[in-house]
């Protein structure tokens, strides 16, 4: 998903007005993004001084209606707005989820003096912020362009909107169709280009959510299929997603392409995704041609997991070298041949002719659901994704990979954005049940309530605001693969014990149901708590402790690691590609700033850090300390009182066998680096807890939870 950041002046805005401006754009650099912004707000008759009362807006009736129409996505969009609220940003802040035609359908504030301006400016539910009711802005604008969006200050093309930063992030049903769009919005004085990328990554985690709904919708008989036919295939086959996102081939597409980075069908093909799509519907073959001078290659393009007819999920594409039918090829997916004409990848406006609709019927396959969960192509091994050679590092692998194959339930010991949702992707990806499903749930995310039903299940009717036809609920998603369970710890002493019942037999039931159901999966339980701790504090339980302890897996935390720079060129070579833009180098000096600092947010920090730091650089070929935040690898505040951090002993990589918790034991090392962590990313912030939680890559929310645990003392939420 691109990014866009439009900014202007109130001269300027003034200067359009008067119409000083027209013709302007291609002789002056600033105006070349917002100017046609603003044309397009004119032309569409928006009103240039903003509402003179409440504006376009739908009622109490209407707005029920809306939500409605979202209600098989309602309930994910609905979590990843109460993520958006509760991330590590500044208060002071409305986060917002709007519909397709701009009404605004939910909200949450951070707290502060802005909740009485966004009342003022109608950022409340039902009102609408479309361009044509309010001209350039974040959502409007986001929905115009199916692109992320920060506008900011005088950018809005309604003068009543100039106090305004506003981030905005389109949201993509499982069949490309913009469904709705999550926005942030404060005051223009409080404006940070972070923001923006945090929404439009929480954006890409609920189209993710919403393509692993979709697929656990798809018959369980069918799971694997695809995998299957890409690894028995010799020759090159895909499995394209919307808009066009090449998200998994073979190793003989891998060779003909080129590259292990990200992929779009168009650029690789030279054929679009709805042409694409077309076609798999349609059940006709196309032709293409990879370079000017190359062969022909015939294009069978399978439609998988159909919605209404007129989309699909995937689309499995198998390439077939003009004139030379495979072998290997299945019966049931050859295609007759026909005339048509040969394309070159980039030549977007050509239009291939298309061979004969097949006479063999077309029915839809299914493909286990992490596999569409992945940011790029996969690579050849399922370890690849965890990047680095510090030796603690590789132990951890090789330990994980004789697990894998095993029955065994795995425990990841590490602190918070180490990779524990990696390494558990991986040990899924390795294991006996890799064309199962990849479930995760974050235990700490959801009440008690909600948590139980959203593991079990319920029943039509169990409760106030159950769904209407029920729900199954993650153990049974989880059937026949992988249930990934993080913030293991922070489960309720309640539901650990429904939740041991299930691990010895495989049963359970619904909630508000009696009927006995069973589900048998690979169990995956992280958490960056000390167990032993808690189950002699009587929070986790000692029988399901035992049970769970088949192997330990400890990822070591970014500090302790020797491959800091390897990493940071990486995980910037993966930044770079995702924006669209060259992978720049990285200075010695940053280098030795980034070496210096200790990394309580681990990787995830990292990343965060470097995707800043990729902003600020503005294109430079080299990354160089400048573009670093301020204060990244300083030492702490003279006054700060942050304790001396202590040697921490590795724990056992694995272990086959059940440990007693050892009760009299010192504060396990995972709560003391905790503890340390927390302290010392206050210091650095000068006490602010949005930044330090921002350091710690946890939200705020979770900071006062952790320091209310350890006893340390926080500023007030006020």
């Amino acid at each position: 998903m691109g990014t866009l950041t439009l900014s202007a002046s109130p001269l300027l805005w003034e200067q359009f007005l008067v119409g000083a401006l027209d013709g302007e754009a291609g002789l002056r650099p600033e105006l070349r993004s917002i100017l046609p912004r603003w044309q397009r707000s004119r032309s569409l008759g928006a009103p240039s001084t903003g509402q003179p009362d409440e504006g376009p807006s739908v009622g109490s009736l209407a707005l029920v209606e809306r939500r409605a129409r979202l209600e098989p996505v309602w309930q994910e969009l609905g979590g990843m707005l109460e993520m958006l609220s509760a991330a590590p940003l500044p208060s002071g802040r409305v986060a917002l989820l709007a519909d397709r035609e701009g009404v605004i359908l939910a909200t949450r504030s951070s707290g502060g003096d802005f909740t009485n301006h966004a009342d003022y400016v109608r950022l409340v539910e039902g009102a609408c912020w479309d361009e044509t009711s309010r001209g350039t802005n974040a959502i409007g604008t986001a929905l115009a362009e199916s692109s992320a969006v920060a506008v900011v200050g005088p950018a809005h093309y309604a003068q009543r909107h100039h106090g305004l930063v506003c981030y905005a992030a389109p949201v993509h049903d499982p069949f490309g169709e913009l469904v709705a769009v999550l926005d942030v919005t404060g005051p223009a004085g409080a404006a940070d280009p972070l923001v923006l990328v945090a929404v439009a990554s929480v954006a890409h985690a609920a189209e993710a959510r919403l393509r692993e709904v979709a697929w656990a919708r798809v018959a369980a008989a069918a799971r694997g299929g695809l995998e299957s036919r890409l690894s028995r295939e010799d020759g090159p086959v895909l499995v394209v997603e919307p808009m066009g996102r090449v998200s998994r081939c073979n190793a003989a597409a891998r060779t003909l392409l080129g590259g292990q980075g990200p992929m779009a069908v168009e650029a690789a093909l030279g054929v679009s995704w709805r042409v694409l799509t077309d076609a798999a519907l349609r059940g006709v073959a196309l032709e293409t041609r990879l370079s000017l001078q190359g062969p022909a290659w015939r294009i069978h393009a399978e439609a998988v997991g159909t919605g209404d007819g007129s989309s699909a999920l995937a689309v499995l594409v198998r390439l077939e070298s003009f004139g030379v039918r495979s072998l290997h090829a299945p019966r049931e997916a050859s295609l007759s041949g026909g005339e048509s004409v040969g394309m070159t990848p980039g030549r977007a406006d050509s239009r291939p002719a298309v061979a004969e609709p097949s006479s063999v019927g077309r029915a839809p396959r299914a493909l286990s659901r992490d596999l569409w969960q992945a940011d790029t192509v996969v690579p050849p091994g399922p370890w690849e994704a965890l990047k680095g050679n510090d030796p603690q590092h590789r132990a951890t692998l090789r330990e994980a990979e004789r697990f894998a194959p095993t029955s065994l339930p795995v425990l990841l010991l590490s602190e918070t954005g180490t990779g524990k949702e990696l390494l558990a992707r991986a040990l899924h990806a390795a294991s006996t049940v890799a064309t199962g499903p990849f479930v995760a749930v974050n235990c700490g995310a959801l009440s008690p309530a909600l948590l139980e039903s959203e593991l079990f299940g319920h029943a039509p009717g169990a409760f106030t605001g159950a769904r209407v036809g029920g729900a199954e609920g993650k153990l049974a998603a989880a059937d026949g693969g992988t249930l990934f369970l993080d913030e293991l710890a922070e489960m309720p002493p309640a539901l650990q014990v429904l939740l041991l019942r299930v691990l010895e037999d495989g049963s359970y039931s619904r909630v508000g149901e009696p009927r006995v159901r069973r589900s048998r999966f690979r169990l995956v339980g992280a958490t960056c708590r000390d167990l032993d701790e808690a189950v002699r504090n009587g929070t986790f339980r000692s029988d399901l402790y035992f049970r769970l302890q088949g192997a330990v897996l400890r990822l070591p935390p970014l500090r302790e690691r020797t491959d800091l720079p390897e990493l940071a060129h990486a995980l910037l070579r993966r930044l770079s590609e995702e924006e669209g833009l060259a992978t720049p180098s990285i200075s010695a000096a940053a280098l030795s700033r980034l070496a210096a600092h200790h990394w309580p947010g681990n990787v995830r920090e990292l990343k965060t850090v470097l995707r800043l730091a990729l902003v600020r650089a503005g294109g430079a070929p080299v990354l160089d300390v400048d573009a670093l935040p301020s204060g990244l690898g300083s030492p702490p505040s003279p006054g700060a009182q942050v304790e001396s951090r202590p040697a921490v002993p590795a724990a056992p990589l694995a272990s086959s066998a059940p440990r007693q918790p050892s009760v009299g034991a010192a504060a396990g090392p995972l709560r003391e680096l905790e503890a340390r962590a927390i302290q010392e990313a206050l210091a650095l912030s000068g006490g602010n807890v949005a930044q330090a939680a921002r350091r710690l890559g946890i939200a705020r929310s979770t900071l006062y939870r952790m320091a209310e645990r350890f006893g340390i003392t926080l500023p007030s939420r006020a």
